[in-house]
């Protein structure tokens, strides 16, 4: 994860010595693992600004998540470590349930906003949060479904829908899916794109990058590709396995990194042996840092066939990375041939067309990631994110 500032610290400050009201606002995750999402609260509890709100924040105690709790502790004004989720048993979620409620009563929260990637345990908390007398409640579900739910989920799903008081989607082809496939009322849903902090980004020192090198055995003159994403079905990494092989056919010096972790570690790194490739695939794990591997990237790929406004993509582009992605469109990062490249979903052939592409014409690459930069220098920054949310709040309040 990128490395978090003192901002929070001296913004608390600075409202302390006002002393006006603020608006007491939690941030609720059910994180099971450490991603995007993760890095997404933890930017907008270092940005809220401290003059107008108070910062309470929610975590799972999970030991997957522990890196994310101990950075959200330092951030948030105030901090907790509990959900209500299935994933701990019944009689857990009950007691969890019950501790929320109190929790929020004994805080005086104002306003809610729910994150999760996956949906248990939010209608528990939505359930406590409304007992416990908070104003307005909002949700981002950062991953939308990619096809038809089951009859009874999907009852459940709108209906979750139809009680919160809002729904925020991190990029426009979010809100499509989920518009597609879950009630999604048009006047109480707002977009806020995903956003990263630039000044978290610099160069990597080349040193660093010549240490990776030789960390992971990747030869000095080799071309680098890579991702950093979690491991789970939706982010489509099988069609970049797929892909590798047909870049070294037209790149034979190309090899590949795959930075995170995840439950389909295993199934790729058998994909892998299977195509062949073993030799030219480094799997490095989860990473708390993941910059100065994709300062050690020539092209970056972001193979998830259902847009979410990845953070990884975000980060890849704010080290003026030329990236891959497949998926694109209005209101979405990268603008096919300005900044990046849209690859066909699902398409290992069309992924390796437009790497090769970009492996093959180094100008190319660097007209590209300066590119990305600056597209997210102007429309992704993560105080933008703040402010966006801050004025959904302020609403919500009043």
């Amino acid at each position: 994860m990128s490395h978090m500032n003192q901002a929070s610290v001296q913004q608390q400050a600075h409202a302390q010595e006002s002393g006006d009201a603020r608006i007491r606002v939690l941030l609720f995750t059910n994180s099971i693992v450490v991603g995007g999402m993760e890095e997404h609260v933890e930017l907008l509890a270092r940005d809220l600004d401290r003059q107008q709100f108070e910062v309470y924040a929610i975590c799972p105690d999970w030991p997957q998540t522990a890196p994310f709790g101990q950075s959200l502790a330092r951030l948030a004004d105030r901090f907790a470590m509990f959900t209500p989720d299935h994933r701990y048993g019944l009689l857990k979620l009950y007691r969890d349930s019950i501790r929320l409620y109190r929790q929020i009563r004994r805080w005086g929260i104002q306003v809610m906003h729910m994150h999760s990637t996956t949906y248990r345990g939010q209608y528990y908390a939505l359930l406590a949060a409304r007992l416990a007398g908070v104003r307005a409640i909002y949700v981002t579900e950062h991953l939308a479904p990619e096809q038809r739910l089951p009859p009874l989920e999907l009852l459940t799903r709108n209906a979750f829908s139809a009680l919160v008081d809002g729904i925020v989607c991190v990029s426009q082809k979010n809100f499509a899916a989920r518009a597609a496939h879950i009630y999604t009322p048009a006047e109480r849903t707002t977009v806020v794109n995903n956003g990263v902090d630039l000044g978290d980004f610099p160069p990597i020192d080349p040193a660093t990058l010549a240490s990776l090198r030789k960390r992971y055995r990747i030869p000095a003159h080799a071309q680098v590709v890579g991702t950093a994403v979690r491991f789970e079905p939706e982010k489509g990494l099988e069609y970049l396995i797929d892909a590798m092989p047909i870049i070294r056919s037209t790149c034979p010096d190309a090899y590949f990194l795959m930075v995170g972790d995840g439950t389909l570690r295993a199934q790729l790194e058998r994909q892998v042996d299977a195509l062949g490739m073993g030799d030219y695939v480094r799997f490095t794990g989860f990473q708390d840092d993941p910059r100065p591997f994709l300062g050690l990237m020539d092209a970056f790929v972001l193979p998830v066939p259902v847009g979410s406004m990845s953070i990884g993509l975000l980060e890849a582009m704010a080290m003026q990375r030329a990236v891959v992605m497949t998926f694109g469109g209005t209101g979405e990062a990268v603008i096919h041939g300005e900044n990046g490249f849209c690859a066909e979903p699902r398409s290992a052939e069309s992924i390796a067309l437009y790497v090769t592409q970009l492996l093959n014409d180094p100008a190319l690459r660097m007209r590209l990631g300066t590119a990305a930069r600056q597209r997210i220098e102007s429309d992704f920054s993560s105080q933008q994110v703040a402010e966006k949310l801050s004025q959904i709040y302020r609403h919500g309040r009043s």
